[in-house]
């Protein structure tokens, strides 16, 4: 088995509710991630699949639901309603279904992040040779957490898949699939 990695980064604000230190106030991070994919075999060309590939599919979809949000435990009833009131971004955490209470800790984000772009491979990808194997998700330049396929927990995919699936089916559908080696035709979902 070979691993590749791609990294990246998205800003948001969160708080976590219920903590009695500073972390309890609305405050924001560059998050940097790392992501890993296990795969068994390359394909003709000479890679499993293409850099470019899962910065369009995973980094992408990373930009496009928490870059610049306020990520939100459901049971956050003061930001969630302040959000909606001027407009702003947010993602409201799933990890324990909906509405349950989940505090959008580094340790969560990473797992909704790892459910949701190993979903998404799963879907354009299917057959299972590239796979999400690993996260890594730095709050600070100091703070981190590693996060491996076998670390998800099955209800807490199923919870997240209950709120979530819909949307990533439709990003999937959108994003389509991309053949970058030009002696095979590009097919679309």
């Amino acid at each position: 088995m070979q691993i590749i990695t791609r990294k990246g980064s998205f800003d948001a604000g969160h708080r976590v509710m219920n903590e009695k230190m500073k972390c309890f106030n609305l405050h924001g991070h560059t998050y940097l991630y790392e992501l890993q994919f296990a795969f068994e075999y390359m394909k003709g060309i000479g890679y499993a699949l293409d850099f470019k590939e899962i910065k369009r599919v995973a980094s992408q979809w990373i930009d496009d639901y928490l870059d610049h949000a306020v990520l939100l435990n459901p049971k956050d009833d003061v930001l969630i309603k302040a959000s909606i009131e001027i407009g702003s971004k947010m993602w409201i955490m799933s990890l324990n279904g909906k509405g349950e209470y989940c505090n959008p800790t580094v340790e969560n984000i990473a797992r909704e992040v790892f459910i949701a772009v190993d979903y998404l491979f799963e879907q354009l990808y299917p057959g299972g040779n590239l796979r999400l194997q690993t996260i890594q998700v730095y709050e600070t330049p100091n703070c981190s957490t590693i996060l491996n396929t076998e670390d998800i927990l099955p209800m807490e995919r199923i919870e997240f898949l209950k709120v979530n699936a819909n949307l990533l089916d439709s990003y999937a559908q959108e994003k389509g699939v991309v053949e970058y080696d030009d002696r095979v035709e590009s097919c679309h979902l």
